[in-house]
């Protein structure tokens, strides 16, 4: 009896103790009290557990992201003041709404009042307006009734997707009344159906394959170019956040179509999020799959969504919930810098070389890098690196390119996805998007909502421009066209990045070397 005890202590003793991989959460030190304040459960589970890792940081403040109901704003996550210039009071509320956790908070609401089917003991579906996101419990797939259609889209009507809940027919129509793939889950949920029967009943019966870990269903944009692959991980970040800022890594991310695979260059970038492989719907062709607790992630290209076409308010700098997205994701990808030295380095500049790609013609080239890089190299107090940011194996990988990011001070390239790395620079840091095009607002946006400052050049006069009209699609627009600068302006304007710079405490040696 006495060994029965001791074998059901250990047994108890040990499933307590492993019920939880603390290694699957990894959070940056300065979002523990965030994330924790929102999940009492795993407080409660981290205080009892000595393997926690979090222990010794947890605290009894009273702290929130921003978006929760009730939350003050000098509790929330950047303070009552996050952004770092507006012009005025209303400006800053608006900008709050548009591109901070405002956002988040009013897509809380619609998912409150997005009730489109619901069982108080079973199944349920909630959407946002548009179904941009939607949660769902108890969710059901019959792959056997699974229509593809274009692009490999699929329909799973007839009964072969839904729940055990009251469905409210009006609520669904009106929310999948927009179907726009990358936008919104229209199509898909506007064939989400009340089912008559429970698959949870009966597993046995009902359900061949049953997934219990959380899943979360995403609909991709373009893998091959940064900035649209990262309107994919802003917005699952945005997701996990409505998702009671659980972070945890061991989740399936399921791609809602019937794709045999997705071509990326970033592929490394998942690891920020999951510790499994995404796969799509067609692991379970055939198949009668059962969903214990699944998510439909905010898209990339949501209607006046975030990222991607985001209506930012003039003159407003900075985003908490762009500076905690670029933060956790360098955390997971362990990208640091280097610990300060009593008198830190000088100014770190890195200018991106667009380089040639041997597969296809690299048009926005800077036809006479070298000479910039030599007529700067003689102002005092700047360190200078021309990085040649390519994603293929035998160039720099992308952990390292963030790397090179993340310990830059003043980052100079040419309009192009790869200005996506103003994402990673340090909050101290300049952008300086070289030439933009004529595309003004894209990489304009991004620097400011992470809340750094952003240049670009002045004088299109002092620009000339090369290979015009070559493309035979495009020939006619500067995004097709090469070009040279003229040296002097680029010298001007490198000098005004490095005073916007010396303007951070971190770099006051320098400006008392500057007197």
């Amino acid at each position: 009896f006495c060994a029965m005890v001791r074998l059901l202590f250990i047994l108890f003793y040990a499933t307590y103790v492993l019920a939880f991989d603390w290694s699957k959460l990894n959070l940056v030190e300065n979002h523990v009290h965030y994330v924790f304040s929102n999940n009492p459960e795993l407080t409660s589970q981290c205080k009892s557990d000595e393997a926690c890792p979090y222990r010794n940081v947890l605290s009894n403040d009273t702290k929130c992201w921003g978006f929760e109901k009730n939350c003050e704003a000098k509790n929330r996550f950047g303070g009552e003041s996050p952004t770092v210039d507006c012009d005025n009071e209303a400006s800053a509320q608006r900008y709050w709404n548009q591109a901070d956790f405002g956002y988040l908070r009013n897509k809380m609401d619609e998912l409150e009042d997005g009730i489109i089917c619901d069982s108080p003991t079973d199944s349920f579906l909630h959407c946002t307006k548009h179904a941009s996101m939607c949660r769902a419990r108890h969710l059901y797939l019959d792959m056997r009734r699974a229509r593809v259609q274009n692009r490999e889209s699929i329909k799973l009507d007839n009964g072969g997707f839904g729940g055990f809940c009251d469905l409210n027919v009006e609520k669904r129509n009106q929310e999948t009344e927009i179907k726009r793939s990358l936008s919104t889950w229209g199509e898909a949920v506007s064939d989400y159906t009340q089912l008559n029967f429970n698959p949870w009943s009966d597993t046995n019966k009902y359900c061949d394959v049953i997934v219990d870990k959380p899943v979360v269903f995403v609909q991709l944009d373009f893998g091959g170019n940064m900035y649209h692959h990262f309107c994919d991980f802003f917005n699952l970040y945005l997701t996990q956040m409505a998702n009671n800022s659980w972070f945890g890594t061991d989740v399936q991310v399921i791609r809602w179509d019937m794709s045999y695979r997705y071509g990326e260059m970033f592929h490394d970038a998942w690891d920020a999020f999951t510790s499994h492989n995404h796969i799509s719907l067609r692991e379970y062709s055939d198949k009668r799959v059962c969903f214990n607790d699944a998510t439909f992630a905010f898209l990339p290209r949501m209607i006046l969504g975030l990222f991607y076409n985001t209506p930012v308010e003039l003159n407003c700098r900075g985003s908490s919930l762009f500076r905690a997205f670029a933060e956790h994701f360098l955390h997971r990808m362990g990208i640091t810098r280097p610990a300060l030295p009593i008198k830190p380095a000088n100014i770190k500049i890195t200018l991106m070389n667009r380089g040639a790609n041997t597969r296809y013609k690299v048009y926005r080239r800077v036809l006479n890098l070298d000479e910039l890089v030599n007529a700067i190299r003689n102002i005092p107090g700047l360190d200078i690196q021309s990085a040649l940011l390519e994603y293929s194996q035998d160039k720099m990988s992308f952990k390292e390119q963030l790397s090179v990011t993340h310990n830059s001070d003043i980052f100079i390239g040419m309009h192009g996805a790869g200005l996506t790395h103003f994402l990673f620079l340090p909050p101290w840091a300049v952008a300086f998007e070289l030439y933009n095009c004529g595309d003004v607002r894209c990489y304009r946006d991004l620097p400011r909502l992470r809340g750094v400052r952003y240049m670009t050049w002045e004088e299109p006069s002092k620009i000339k421009a090369f290979d015009k009209y070559e493309h035979e699609h495009y020939g006619s627009h500067e995004k097709f066209w090469n070009f040279e600068f003229d040296v002097t302006e680029f010298v001007r304007l490198v000098k005004q990045a490095k005073s916007m710079v010396l303007e951070h405490d971190r770099f006051s040696h320098l400006r008392r070397d500057e007197l």
